[in-house]
């Protein structure tokens, strides 16, 4: 099959048929009202949960993620009690998709990764992890971080490997000229990683261009929920990419925390309907109703927070949302769009780069909008400085010399320079 003509619709009409049934797996999934999945060969199988394939892998994932991100802390650290508790908890409700990184909590989420794992739960799993370019100097530290992830989590083979976080700078500066790709090529030649992909933090252009870098491609991990629509890669995405054969794996789908706790016109929205269900349960059966998505990544502060998730993804289907539900998310993206001072930036990027470094459509359409919504100014500052680093999403408001040279750039014809004089007193002061 040529992958550039691949749909993923196909392939879910189609793997239903034509895997062979998993040993213990029961003959149907009872009263559920969904397709039966149970003669499908499927790692860690359980009926209360619902798998979709990871596009040309053949491999069959769960519909809900482990994201190892947002752990319960201690002192300043990861409980890993409490999170090995959880991740074992996940396990036995049918995940087997976890997700971690190099970096992700400095080195301590893949060390919580390993615990969790050891005794034998390994091998009832999918493990991830993600090479991290702006802290390379040197291609070789490419397989020095990969050693150490190995190292971390206790694997001898890491299932899904991201080249993280591709941003312009990144793809131009160091995924490029240190032939990162062709590294992740070679770990999968021998036998260390099973499927290669990439996180991605930029525009739909230059989603575009990374997907069509390689036909080697296996996956992909973007950003989307349903205030996204056109945010970085956008509701575009993983159309574009399971078109070219590859998993779409979804990162932050109740946007760190808003869409779990919305503000009153936006539930206001979603309740108009009659229909009761929880905010986050909206946002993930937002991701689960497309088609094209694999898996959506969700990070799982607490054993509620797993107990609730595995509640609604033993409803997860393709196509699941009802017209009356779909008109009601976007009444409540309209009311997003609607709050006092809400700066209608899409995330486009079409302003970047800048000449001053500004993360313009960061701090926009994420950082201060969410404000606005969360009016959490602690939380908030944190996205604006801790996961704002120069090198990779770019400088503060404060660094913008009202040059200009972003005006005739932007599609919404915002007052950039003006605008982010707005975030700077919030934000900076």
């Amino acid at each position: 099959m040529n992958r550039r003509h691949f749909l993923k619709g196909s392939l879910l009409l189609a793997a239903a048929g034509s895997a062979l049934k998993p040993a213990g797996a029961q003959a149907q999934d009872q009263g559920s009202g969904l397709p039966d999945q149970s003669g499908l060969t499927i790692l860690n199988y359980n009926p209360a949960m619902r798998y979709r394939p990871m596009g040309q892998t053949g491999r069959m994932v769960s519909a809900l993620g482990f994201g190892m991100l947002r752990l319960p802390m201690k002192d300043g650290k990861v409980d890993f009690d409490q999170t090995v508790a959880m991740v074992h908890r996940a396990i036995e409700g049918g995940v087997n998709y976890i997700d971690t990184g190099r970096v992700y909590l400095g080195g301590q989420s893949e060390l919580a990764v390993g615990r969790a794992l050891a005794g034998g739960w390994r091998d009832r799993v999918y493990v991830t992890s993600k090479s991290p370019w702006w802290i390379m100097e040197r291609p070789e530290d490419f397989e020095k971080f990969f050693d150490e992830s190995r190292r971390a989590i206790g694997t001898d083979v890491i299932d899904f490997y991201h080249i993280h976080m591709i941003m312009h700078r990144g793809w131009s500066t160091r995924v490029v000229p240190f032939r990162l790709i062709e590294k992740m090529e070679k770990l999968k030649a021998q036998g260390k990683i099973r499927y290669m992909g990439f996180s991605f933090h930029d525009s739909l252009r230059l989603f575009k261009q990374v997907v069509e870098a390689t036909p080697a491609w296996d996956f992909c991990l973007i950003q989307h929920n349903y205030l996204d629509y056109e945010y970085e890669a956008g509701v575009l995405g993983p159309r574009y990419a399971a078109a070219s054969g590859m998993g779409v794996a979804i990162m932050k789908p109740v946007r760190t925390g808003l869409l779990a706790n919305l503000p009153k016109p936006m539930h206001d929205a979603l309740s108009s309907t009659g229909i009761v269900k929880p905010d986050a349960e909206w946002a993930l059966d937002y991701l689960w109703d497309i088609p094209e998505v694999s898996v959506t990544v969700s990070g799982m502060g607490s054993l509620k927070d797993v107990e609730e998730n595995l509640s609604y993804a033993a409803r997860a289907a393709p196509g699941m949302l009802t017209t009356a539900e779909r008109e009601a998310l976007g009444r409540a993206i309209a009311a997003y769009r609607s709050l006092p001072g809400h700066i209608d930036c899409t995330g486009c990027y079409q302003c970047i780069p800048c000449p001053r470094n500004v993360a313009i459509g960061y701090i926009f359409a994420y950082v201060y909008n969410n404000y606005l919504a969360h009016q959490n100014i602690k939380r908030a500052r944190a996205d604006y400085t801790v996961s704002m680093s120069p090198i990779q999403r770019g400088d503060p408001a404060s660094s913008c010399d009202g040059c200009g040279a972003c005006l005739p750039k932007c599609p919404q014809q915002l007052d950039i320079p003006g605008l982010l004089g707005r975030v700077k007193e919030t934000m900076e002061s």
